[in-house]
């Protein structure tokens, strides 16, 4: 069987791919298994495998070419195998299908049948779909416009490879028609959406360009030229009137090196990872009207309660992981910073998942810690490493960065004290954190909350900072939420003081109880306990068991406190001085 080897679709939102190199060249045996090529989406890179023996036949597709998903890069061919039954160099299938079944898949190499290749050009694809019984075949965004208008595709001429029905065709049938572009049509093939982006600002139709790009695509330079949107300035520093030519335009604006007597040592067009940045930076900050609020908070008990827990054996959980918690709980309080926006719909989201940003050699990744509010913090700590270990080595999948509902991103480390974070559409906030400083001999750091103000108000981001501020100067009321879990089981109410026990040896017989619930999901031993209740801050203090870890037995201590039935009732208890007696 022939094997073609296409862009695979990496996303249900792709719509290129950048080849970034060939691993074996034209013509070099290969076994099942061997790595073909290294592509790269949006948002991920992976590699394209072979799925049998033989030889790379031919090469379509060359390294640094940005092509649409389906679209085939070349052929494998096996023994006795000839690319008389290949498809056309560079042909498509339609990949709504993919992106229906999942996108994610990292193969490329598909098996095609050895029948005679389809006869594309211009074709009409009625006769393919007659004969196969199938809808014709089209891109995704023909197949949107043709419900959009009512149009049925198989009265429609398709001008793409083998046939295929673009979205171009789509408008042209309907007379030009095309609401997502803004009247702009084309029919020399794909254009990126930046520059479609570009030409919808500009008020350029793209199908009257010539394009420049490879294959005559419409590059942004050639919209700009085409707009006109800056006029060359000639040696003499007279612009040309609106009758001259402006055949210059297209070499010649305000950013001409040789206008200007500057040296360009190095022309990167941006990656997919990096446009995709750009593009969804761009548009939020264009779209979302952000508001930040900040916040100085005193961060000195939030590191010295991650120490501790991170000499407990086997944890290594650190002051990112708790600020996850803190999140966590913020965003059960308040619930509508947990959505996303889009469309004109909030739609509410009962998973917290908590995006945190990782720095890459590529750019800014933010991999998503999903259903954070089911973890313990030991959890949500093993989970960060592994998707930050998996991002700097770019073994990542589309899973790892999808999903999320909240972003927190840290620019501490690089010494900066605060920023205006822009936020990640479709969420509706996303949270800034900068560097720790020391200030009257305790460490403080700013965090700054940047919402969207057509989902959220002032009072409201107030309200949830303020509680996020909670769990970061009090880490163990996270500590608590995350050892304990936010069960909704029901408990039985303590039985109604007697004998004239005291409000101290109620609450201790409560906390007792409340301990042993927890000690027994995480096969801890249960010490005992006494609690001081003074008019401050309650007190209490335990016995540690043999061979107990103390700071296994401080956090049994805070969530049963946190748990407590008197919790709302006793001032501080979810938060009490806790000493741990050796055995």
């Amino acid at each position: 069987m022939v094997h073609a080897v296409r862009m695979p679709m990496m996303g249900n939102t792709m719509e290129t791919g950048l080849l970034v190199g060939w691993r074996v060249d034209e013509g070099d045996e290969i076994t099942d298994g061997t790595v073909l090529a290294e592509v790269e989406s949006e948002k991920a890179s992976t590699d394209i495998e072979a799925s049998q023996d033989g030889s790379l036949a031919r090469v379509d597709v060359e390294e640094g070419e940005e092509v649409p998903p389906g679209t085939v890069l070349g052929v494998v061919l096996g023994p006795d195998e000839s690319l008389e039954d290949a498809p056309e160099p560079r042909s498509r299938v339609d990949t709504e299908a993919d992106a229906e079944a999942g996108a994610g898949d990292s193969g490329g190499a598909e098996t095609e049948p050895a029948t005679e290749p389809a006869t594309g050009g211009g074709e009409n694809t009625t006769s393919a779909s007659e004969a196969g019984g199938e809808k014709p075949r089209a891109a995704p965004g023909a197949r949107e416009l043709a419900d959009e208008h009512g149009v049925d595709l198989d009265a429609v001429e398709g001008t793409g490879p083998e046939g295929a029905i673009l979205r171009a065709d789509v408008s042209d049938h309907l007379g030009g028609v095309d609401d997502d572009e803004g009247g702009a049509t084309s029919t020399q093939g794909f254009t990126s959406p930046s520059t479609r982006r570009l030409a919808r600002e500009l008020g350029v139709t793209i199908g009257e360009i010539d394009g420049s790009g490879i294959g005559g695509r419409v590059t942004e330079s050639d919209v700009r030229a085409a707009a006109g949107a800056v006029k060359p300035v000639s040696r003499n520093g007279v612009r040309p009137t609106a009758g001259e030519t402006s055949d210059t335009t297209a070499s010649t604006d305000m950013t001409d090196p040789a206008r200007l007597g500057v040296t360009v040592t190095e022309e990167r067009p941006l990656s997919g990872m990096r446009r995709t940045i750009a593009d969804r930076m761009a548009r939020s900050a264009k779209q979302a009207p952000h508001v930040t609020l900040n916040r100085d908070v005193t961060v000195e008990r939030a590191f010295e309660t991650a120490e501790e827990l991170g000499n407990e054996a086997g944890a290594a959980v650190g002051f990112t992981d708790l600020l996850v918690g803190a999140a966590v709980r913020a965003l059960d309080a308040s619930p509508e910073f947990n959505a996303w926006f889009e469309d004109e719909t909030v739609r509410h989201v009962a998973e917290r998942n908590v995006a945190v940003a990782v720095d890459t050699e590529n750019g800014l990744v933010t991999p998503v810690i999903r259903s954070a509010d089911d973890r313990t913090l030991r959890d949500i700590a093993a989970e960060r490493q592994r998707l930050t270990d998996a991002v700097l080595d770019g073994t990542h999948g589309m899973d790892d960065l999808q999903g999320g509902t909240f972003t927190i991103t840290n620019l501490g480390m690089f010494g900066v004290d605060s920023f205006d974070p822009i936020i990640n559409p479709p969420q509706v906030a996303i949270l800034g954190v900068g560097r720790v400083r020391e200030r009257d001999g305790t460490r403080t750091c700013t965090l700054s909350l940047s919402f969207d103000h057509r989902v959220v108000d002032g009072a409201d981001a107030a309200r949830f900072l303020e509680t996020l501020t909670e769990g970061v100067e009090a880490p163990s009321l996270v500590v608590a939420d995350r050892s304990a879990g936010q069960s909704d089981r029901e408990r039985e109410e303590p039985a109604a003081e007697a004998g004239g026990e005291t409000i101290a040896a109620a609450v201790r017989r409560d906390v007792e109880a409340r301990a042993n619930e927890i000690a027994a999901t995480h096969g801890w031993p249960v010490p005992e306990f006494d609690v001081r209740i003074n008019g401050g801050r309650p007190e209490v203090t335990l016995d540690a068991a043999e061979n107990a870890s103390p700071a296994a037995m401080k956090r049994l201590a805070y969530a049963a406190c946190r748990e407590s039935t008197y919790a709302d009732t006793i001032t501080d208890l979810r938060d009490p001085e806790i000493e741990v007696l050796s055995a």
